[in-house]
């Protein structure tokens, strides 16, 4: 099957990564997994995934149990959370009673052995898991293309008019949306809306502002 999209597996067993790679592929999914030697620090870890082009990440719970690591699952994500909010995650793991009580969203809790029933790679359980992954990675893209759109759509009009005080502040006001949904600022606005070139435009607004303010108090003044 065709590769529709990528996802990262946080997981200390690289038995375990292979293992998940053969059967998403089957749907349309490349797993790629992380180099979690022995002693790396989650700072480390979370470098490499924010560095891979990844649709999904998926996160075992328990990532200690080798002593790789020093750390779990769920500070894996709350530290990824913190970063990229609303970016497609789920914790991924066989020990869901020990993740539950240290994971606020158990919506992003997903048991594999359940899913995956060795000899049963076709039920109604995986199909609506990956149906489920499917769609969160398809409303989270939408979303920020949409926005990349508008900047791009903005940008393009800015070279050729003035844009109004409204587009103006609507322009800063995307790049901003996105830096918070992105704090890595890595992927999601693409250098070339960025370059000097393109966002002199916005230069002017503390300028505009300040004399939109200046006309709003002689107007006062004259009444």
């Amino acid at each position: 099957m065709e590769v529709k999209y990528k996802i990262g597996y946080i997981d200390e067993d690289e038995n375990q990564v292979k293992k998940y790679q053969r059967r998403f592929r089957k749907y349309g999914f490349d797993v790629i997994g992380y180099d979690l030697k022995k002693g790396i620090t989650l700072t480390e870890l979370m470098e490499q995934v924010y560095q891979s082009d990844i649709d999904l990440l998926m996160i075992d719970y328990k990532l200690n149990e080798t002593n790789k690591v020093i750390f779990n699952g769920e500070e894996v994500e709350s530290e990824f959370y913190e970063n990229k909010p609303l970016f497609p995650h789920i914790i991924f793991t066989n020990k869901v009673d020990q993740a539950e009580p240290y994971v606020e969203d158990w919506k992003i809790i997903f048991d594999k052995d359940e899913i995956f029933s060795e000899g049963d790679d076709d039920n109604d359980k995986i199909q609506h898991f990956i149906t489920t992954i499917t769609k969160s990675i398809e409303q989270y893209q939408s979303l920020i293309n949409k926005k990349k759109e508008q900047i791009s759509s903005l940008l393009e009009k800015g070279k050729n008019e003035k844009l109004s005080s409204t587009e103006k502040h609507t322009l800063v006001n995307i790049q901003k949306e996105l830096k918070i949904l992105d704090k890595t600022y890595k992927v999601e606005v693409p250098e070339y809306l960025l370059i000097k070139e393109n966002i002199e435009i916005i230069d002017t607004l503390n300028e505009e502002a300040e004399e939109l303010l200046q006309e709003l108090i002689n107007k006062r003044k004259k009444k």
